[in-house]
């Protein structure tokens, strides 16, 4: 069976570099998924279980032109497997990979009596994929990718270390393949849009703190296509006088769906593989979407082609920006996360207003109100969506609303139904420049407007992973494990379900949402005193002892209970709660049945002021008067001895 190629083999990529092009191949995962592998299966698992299936897929970018042929190991290190129940197969999957792509290049060699050599690379992404919960160790990270290293070492001529999202964890992937082999290395970035990496660096400036490395050359993959990467490559060759390989995507995505599409490019393609080696390029090869077609593209392209001369790198990178990385030999990052808003305050009984956001004619009176219970004695204002499909105010603008206009300090509600992830972290991290910092996750559901609702919809986590989401803020990591040039201060809180007709299981979730890093919890409405203080005190002997705010809604109707109660099939209510909001409701006189209502949330608060850190009083806008009138009456409850 082919083993590792000897050293002469390795030694020659070098001179190949130097004198000519040289071809890499293109996507595996993609190529695989088309072949009908679903989308949340390992592919790693497919060297030992479809090997054949592998195998020619690295025999048609052979037969396309393709000298450098990689591995379909970017996923098979032991954190990345673990996902899979795999994370004892690392040596096994990666020497399995190995084997097929030496096997399908010996064949090659076989059937051709001149086919050029053509090298094998064991590729290595980083440690973790980027939505990766909980966070993992530095450690373990590090430990996952030399393990790796080794198992494939033997077996492979060099390693490519593809799709690092900033320059530190490529260095220390880098140097872990140093300490682990004497194999060449090619170190590849990837960048967005904006020709930076994930984490803010210019291409210009990662050359630079690439620059005392021993690589066998530095480039960039994935993410973008070719339209991007025609400057990323420039910058990169501008700083450095090491080759530059580069692989882009085809384009972007359409899912389709189980399946994604890219575009069929490959005439654009073998004219940017040209703009490339123009740009500086040494190695033009393909990543996501790409096929055999578009590499027997760049193979005739570049097939006459020589290196551009780089210019020499100058001393100083031009200012572009400012560095986000300042030193080459990063330090170990901090274990302790920036300090978050102090809130709640320990020692003090919260009274904060509930609102609802407002619809697009409501705003000039969302203001009054929110002024108007400000002056009653509200701490802070918390934000409530109101249910869909109503036309309402981003709550991140209503917040904004509030801070400037009333001066408050605002709870946010964040919902990860129906949104990606991405698309949450922008907003938050909106939200936290505009001094919104506290912040309640939930999960939510689907919105429903008239039909059934899309499965197709991006859905990437659910409170739990919304809530590590943000302690990885804190701690400066963004959703991808990129590390941030500066923390967040969110206060992290999540929603506790006192009417959930699976107790335990709602316990269950509150331990994960306080270990994923919550700060504090948030009730759902308390329409029955003793049915909270029971699951409040079961949250205290099970040693959850973050702080619980109570939230009440005086002015419901019973229709709201029965919705509740009969709709939701993970709610029960007792029958007393709805017993008395349906007398309540029952009354003649307006005032007093709002007053009888004022006068029950005082005596819910009495009943949980010593489980609680305070309340949140929601307030329809109709009930202003009433609203002001029961915050008035709390506040100076809790200013008495």
């Amino acid at each position: 069976m082919p083993g590792r190629a000897d050293q002469s083999g390795a030694a020659l990529l070098p001179r190949l570099l130097a004198d000519g092009i040289v071809v890499s191949d293109g996507a595996v995962g993609t190529m695989l998924h088309a072949a009908g592998v679903p989308l949340d299966r390992s592919l790693s698992e497919l060297n030992t279980t479809a090997p054949a299936l592998v195998r020619d897929l690295h025999a048609a970018y052979v037969a396309a032109g393709a000298r450098i042929i990689q591995t379909n190991t970017f996923e098979a290190n032991r954190l990345r497997l673990a996902r899979f129940g795999l994370g004892d197969s690392v040596a096994e999957s990666n020497i399995a990979a190995a084997r097929l792509a030496r096997e399908a290049v010996a064949h090659a060699r076989d059937s051709s009596d001149d086919q050029p050599p053509v090298f094998v690379a064991g590729s290595i992404g980083p440690a973790t994929s980027s939505s990766a919960a909980p966070p993992i160790p530095l450690r373990a990270r590090l430990d996952a990718v030399a393990e790796q290293v080794g198992a494939l070492a033997g077996w492979v001529d060099l390693l490519v270390l593809e799709t690092f999202g900033d320059v530190e964890s490529l260095l220390r992937a880098v140097d872990i393949a140093a300490a682990e082999s004497d194999l060449p290395v090619i170190a590849q970035l990837t960048f967005g849009d904006d020709g930076r990496t994930l984490r803010g660096e210019t291409p210009f400036e990662a050359a630079h703190l690439l620059g005392d490395r021993d690589v066998l050359a530095l480039g960039a993959n994935c993410t973008v296509g070719p339209a991007v990467l025609r400057d990323v490559v420039a910058e990169l060759a501008a700083g450095t006088d090491r080759p530059v390989s580069v692989q882009p995507n085809a384009g972007l995505p359409q899912r389709l769906g189980k399946q994604f599409r890219y575009a069929h490019n490959t005439r654009y393609f073998a004219q940017a593989a040209a703009d490339f080696v123009a740009a500086g390029a040494n190695v033009v090869g393909g990543c996501c979407g790409t096929t055999p077609a578009h590499v027997r593209a760049i193979a005739k392209a570049v097939s006459s082609l020589r290196p551009a001369r780089p210019p020499a790198p100058v001393a100083e990178p031009p200012r572009r920006g400012r560095i986000v990385v300042t030193a080459a030999r990063p330090a170990e990052p901090p274990s302790e996360p920036a300090v978050a808003v102090a809130w709640p305050q320990p020692d003090r009984f919260h009274v904060i207003a509930g609102l609802q956001t407002p619809g697009d004619q409501e705003v000039a009176d969302f203001v009054s109100r929110a002024q108007r219970l400000r002056t009653a004695g509200a701490d802070l204002i918390a934000l409530r969506e109101p249910a869909p499909p109503r036309t309402r105010v981003n709550p991140i603008a209503a917040g904004l609303l509030l801070r400037e206009r009333v001066g408050s300090d605002v709870v946010l509600p964040v919902e990860t139904a129906d949104r990606s992830l991405a698309a949450l972290q922008a907003d938050l991290l909106g939200a936290h420049a505009l001094g919104l910092q506290i912040v309640v996750c939930r999960t939510g559901a689907p919105r429903v407007a008239g039909d059934y609702p899309d499965p197709a919809v991006l859905w990437d986590v659910d409170s739990i992973g919304l809530i590590r989401t943000l302690r990885g803020l804190n701690e400066g990591t963004d959703w991808r494990g990129v590390a941030m040039a500066e923390r967040t201060r969110f206060s992290v809180g999540a929603s506790l379900t006192t009417m959930a007709a699976d107790i335990d299981y709602e316990l269950d979730r509150a331990e994960a949402k306080v270990r994923a890093g919550a700060e504090f919890l948030l009730t759902d409405v308390v329409y029955d005193a003793e049915e909270a203080r029971t699951v409040l005190q079961a949250l205290v002997e099970r040693g959850i002892d973050r702080p619980v705010l109570a939230a009440i809604a005086p002015f419901d109707d019973a229709r709201t209970l029965e919705r509740l109660s009969f709709e939701m099939p993970h709610l029960t209510a007792p029958s007393s709660a709805l017993a008395a909001l349906r007398c309540r409701n029952e009354s003649s006189d307006d005032d007093t049945a709002a007053a009888a209502a004022v006068t029950a949330a005082v005596e819910t608060i009495d009943a949980l002021a010593d489980l609680v850190a305070g309340v949140v009083l929601h307030v329809p806008a109709d009930r202003s008067d009433h609203g002001a009138d029961l915050i008035a009456r709390v506040t100076a409850r809790g200013a008495q001895p």
